[in-house]
């Protein structure tokens, strides 16, 4: 590609590439109002393609927001693709069929449900094939800038929910790296298993209707961005501003499954995306963070953690607390492995819910286009933190951000994507600032001579210990219990 047919954002960070031949460049987005911001600037300088795959879409205010910002990008002629999972993204199929007449969008469900009217009663009656989903997050951006991580769409994973807040964790990359994203878009893209939502629905809209909603749409980002004071934010020259930000720079690919795993067949378990973890990680030396919201090690990950245990790797996990997860059910599958982790010396760390959760946003605070001053008016207090992010750091060395659980559905079920870097520096400069943040914000477990859990935590100088699940009910402890009993691990 010339020079004078790069696109301005493309041509903006030719410089800087160029002195990284060969290597991709990622930056993380850390706080939630950075990569809701990143997002719409990246949308808004968009100028030949937006290519957007996620598995929840929400109707709140940054759902709004976001399809605001796409279908101002289609309006200025840039091509959009939307991949978006059934079960997850609850958007409706009227107002996406309505957004699919737009001469520059396409509209695709991925693996949908048969019949649209009786929802549920569809997913019962072939669950096998409706069980299985795409929770891939990607946005790439006239293929030159991809962001990948563990962020849905929706308000709670931006900052900006009065309910919850999920701490997570996007990597924003450039490079060759962003070839390897959008070759694993096109295959979902081209799969049996994608259906343009116009197959799904046969409904008829009049030009009235179909102008309401898009002018609707229109309204949301600027009512939004006036809601949060970011009408000058919005105004910024992401492509400008862009290069003045610090990029770590490496070796780094793309790790994904294929969407044949969604078809029940045609899909070998060495093509899944934990087999290909697996082997780098399997190579590490001295040291192990894994960081997931939902974490069920199963018998297979037990054999793994021993056998680095054996090599004197030390291994810590951080995950969620009883308190503060949104899947009480993947917990249960979690709490019967707790013990047995301890006992082969593996560290575990769980986020309560009325800490800050795992503070990503120590590692980079901002990113350089958005204002400070501005930011706070933007910053909302939930009330309750949830971990969500899924993060694993190798030796130091390197580092994947994507949207893989360490559970049974992630590794064997649903399909993921993700981002692994070999840079020493962010790999470092990350496993040094989520330990910090552990100090004061989370309960280390522990087992007493008595070999009974305790959770510990710093407060106030002061360390407490807590001899059942924190913050929680006896009618709650007692559920998890008796889920635990039961046989449905391989599909949390």
């Amino acid at each position: 590609m010339t020079d004078e047919t790069l696109s301005k954002l493309a041509a903006s960070l030719k410089p800087l590439q160029d002195q990284h031949p060969g290597q991709s460049g990622v930056f993380p987005l850390t706080a939630g109002e950075d990569a809701l911001l990143a997002r719409l600037l990246l949308i808004r300088a968009a100028e030949k393609s937006l290519d957007l795959q996620y598995y929840i879409w929400l109707r709140d205010n940054s759902g709004h927001a976001l399809i605001a910002a796409v279908l101002a990008a289609a309006d200025r002629g840039v091509r959009v693709r939307i991949l978006l999972d059934d079960v997850g993204s609850p958007v409706g199929d009227d107002r996406l069929l309505m957004l699919s007449q737009h001469t520059n969008i396409d509209v695709c469900l991925f693996n949908p449900l048969g019949n649209r009217a009786q929802r549920l009663w569809s997913m019962l009656t072939n669950f096998r094939r409706s069980n299985r989903r795409m929770h891939n997050k990607s946005l790439t951006v006239d293929n030159t800038v991809t962001v990948v991580g563990g962020r849905n769409i929706g308000d709670e994973y931006f900052d900006v929910s009065d309910d919850v807040a999920f701490s997570d964790l996007d990597l924003m990359a450039v490079g060759p790296v962003v070839d390897q994203v959008a070759s694993s878009f096109e295959e979902f893209w081209q799969s049996s298993a994608c259906y343009p939502i116009q197959m799904l629905v046969k409904k008829a809209f009049s030009n009235d209707e179909l102008l309401e909603l898009m002018d609707t749409i229109r309204s949301y980002l600027r009512d939004f961005s006036l809601k949060r004071s970011l009408d000058q934010l919005l105004e910024l020259d992401f492509s400008a501003s862009v290069t003045s930000n610090k990029w770590y720079w490496g070796d780094a690919m793309v790790l994904s499954d294929s969407p044949k795993k969604s078809l029940l067949s045609g899909f070998r378990k060495s093509s899944l995306l934990l087999m290909k973890l697996s082997k780098v990680a399997s190579r590490v030396s001295r040291e192990l963070l894994l960081v997931s919201p939902y974490f069920v090690p199963g018998i297979r990950g037990m054999r793994f953690f021993r056998k680095l245990r054996a090599k004197g790797v030390q291994v810590t996990i951080v995950t969620n607390s009883l308190s503060a997860t949104d899947v009480s059910l993947v917990h249960s599958g979690y709490a019967k492995y707790r013990k047995r982790l301890l006992k082969i010396g593996v560290k575990l760390f769980e986020i309560p819910a009325d800490s800050d959760g795992l503070d990503f946003a120590r590692w980079r605070r901002h990113f350089q286009p958005l204002n400070p001053e501005k930011i706070t008016q933007f910053i909302h207090k939930s009330s309750r933190a949830s971990l969500h992010a899924k993060a694993y750091f190798i030796d130091r060395e390197k580092t994947f951000v994507g949207s893989m659980n360490l559970d049974p559905r992630s590794i064997l079920i649903n399909t993921e994507i993700g981002v692994l870097v070999e840079n020493a520096e962010l790999t470092s400069v990350a496993v040094d600032n989520i330990k910090a943040s552990l100090q004061g914000q989370a309960y280390q477990l522990k087992l007493d001579d008595r070999s009974r859990l305790v959770w510990e935590i710093d407060k106030n100088d002061e360390t407490v210990c807590y001899y059942s699940d924190p913050q929680t009910s006896f009618f709650r402890r007692l559920g998890i219990r008796l889920l635990s009993a039961l046989p449905i691990e391989a599909q949390l």
